[in-house]
C-alpha cells in the first residue's frame, strides 16, 4: 500500500511540472527575446532589417543564409499596432508571434500577394472585428528569399516601405 501512495505523489508531481514548465518556459523565451533585442538597441514598433546571415552575423539560431530578415518588436499594452510590408519579386512572409512564442499570422509577401496592413491589438474591438489579438509584447518578422546580394540588397530596400507602428485611425 506505501508503494500506491508513493506512485500517486510521483505521478501528481510529475504532472503538475509538466504544466508549470509547459505554461512558464514559452514566456520566459520571449521575454529573455525581448531582453536582448532591447539590449542590442533594437527599438520597439520600427523594422530592423538584419545583415546578410553569416556564422559571424546570426542573431537567431540556425537562420538561412539564402533569407534576409527583418524584424520588429512591439507592445499592444501601449495601443494598437498597425503592421505591413509590401510584396516583392520573389518569396517572402511576414509572421507575426505573440509574447507565448505563438506563430498568429502569417502572411504570403510573394508577387500577386494581397496583404495590406494588419492592426495587431491587445483586445477585441468591435469598429475593427479583423484585427489581431496579441496580448501584450510581440514581435513580427519579414522574411524574403534572397541568395545573391542582389536580391539580399533589393529585399532590404523593401523595409523601408514596411510599417510597424502605433495604429491611429
Amino acid at each position: 500500500m506505501r508503494w500506491v501512495i508513493s506512485l500517486v505523489i510521483f505521478v501528481v508531481c510529475a504532472v503538475a511540472s509538466h504544466f508549470v514548465i509547459l505554461t512558464n518556459i514559452p514566456g520566459f523565451i520571449m521575454g529573455k527575446a525581448h531582453t536582448t533585442f532591447e539590449s542590442q538597441g533594437i527599438p520597439e514598433n520600427t523594422w530592423l532589417p538584419s545583415p546578410r546571415q553569416t556564422p559571424e552575423t546570426q542573431r537567431i539560431v540556425r537562420p538561412s543564409p539564402d533569407l534576409a530578415y527583418a524584424i520588429c518588436r512591439f507592445d499592444t499594452r501601449k495601443g494598437p499596432i498597425a503592421i505591413s510590408a509590401p510584396t516583392g519579386d520573389s518569396y517572402g512572409s511576414l509572421s507575426i508571434f505573440n509574447d507565448q512564442t505563438d506563430n498568429v499570422f502569417v502572411g504570403d509577401l510573394s508577387n500577386g500577394s494581397a496583404l495590406t496592413r494588419i492592426v495587431v491589438r491587445e483586445a477585441a474591438n468591435d469598429d475593427d472585428p479583423q484585427s489581431l489579438i496579441v496580448r501584450g509584447k510581440g514581435i513580427a518578422v519579414i522574411r524574403r528569399l534572397a541568395p545573391t546580394q542582389a536580391e539580399f540588397d533589393r529585399a532590404a530596400a523593401l523595409v523601408a516601405d514596411a510599417t510597424c507602428q502605433p495604429f491611429e485611425g
